[in-house]
Parts: structure tokens; C-alpha cells; sequence
């Protein structure tokens, strides 16, 4: 979970919470319990990701997110050069849905693959223009 992205999950699950409270009581949600139930969802969203942290140590936890952004806007671009949205996809058969995805998916994975690759040449152009040998690539693939 980016943290933007977790923000505006937290907002939206504090509403929803804030919202399904109400319906259960049968009276309106307050500003006061709409505000409070946000609070506690920030809260659970910031466990949550401490936990993460913690777990996987910050500078794989750090990589995770730059990987899942990288993933994310890359999607987007696929998605624009397709002339096609997720609530197309969503809207799809199964079958389909399954075979965009994968085909986005495969997309990705190439695209991250080419940029890592001209990353590698970019470093060792320069190491060589330096005379030096290029930096070893060091890359955390656990999981």
C-alpha cells in the first residue's frame, strides 16, 4: 500500500465504516462518529503498515512500494495506449477480463525487464567512460 493511495483508502474505508454504522443504528452518522471512525481506520492503516515495516525491514519495505508505484503507472500507461479503462476491464466477461489481464501483466513485466536492461547499459557506459568496471547489480526478488 502506497501511502497515497493508503490515505485515500483510509478516507474511503472510514466513510464506509462511518456509513454501514448509521445503517445498523438506523440513524444518521454523525460528523463526530464519521471523524472518529476515520481516525481509527488511519490508525489500523498505520499498524498495518508499521507492521509491514517491521516484518520486512524498511529498505525492502521502501523498494515494495517504489516496485507496486512503478507497476501502477506503468498499468495506467498500457491501459491509455489501449484506449481503455478499468472500468472497461471490469465490465468484461471473465474470459476476457483474464486474458487483458494477463496480456497487461505480461506488458508490465516487459517493460520493467527493458528499463532495468538500459539502466545496466546506462551504468556501464559510464563505468567504462570512466575506466572503471561496472557496478555488480544487486537484486532482492524475495518475496
Amino acid at each position: 500500500m502506497s501511502i497515497i493511495g493508503g490515505a485515500s483508502a483510509v478516507i474511503t474505508a472510514a466513510n464506509l465504516i462511518a456509513d454501514v454504522g448509521a445503517k445498523l443504528s438506523g440513524k444518521p452518522a454523525t460528523a463526530a462518529e464519521k471523524a472518529k471512525a476515520k481516525a481509527d481506520a488511519a490508525a489500523a492503516a498505520q499498524t498495518s503498515m508499521l507492521s509491514d515495516i517491521r516484518k520486512k525491514g524498511i529498505y525492502a519495505w521502501a523498494q515494495e512500494q517504489k516496485l507496486a508505484a512503478l507497476k501502477a503507472k506503468i498499468r495506467e500507461q498500457v491501459l491509455a495506449e489501449r484506449k481503455t479503462d478499468e472500468a472497461t476491464l471490469a465490465g468484461m466477461k471473465p474470459q476476457d477480463r483474464a486474458s487483458a489481464e494477463t496480456s497487461i501483466e505480461e506488458e508490465i513485466a516487459r517493460r520493467i525487464k527493458e528499463a532495468v536492461q538500459a539502466h545496466l547499459e546506462g551504468q556501464a557506459r559510464d563505468a567504462a567512460a570512466q575506466g572503471k568496471p561496472p557496478k555488480p547489480l544487486v537484486i532482492d526478488i524475495s518475496v
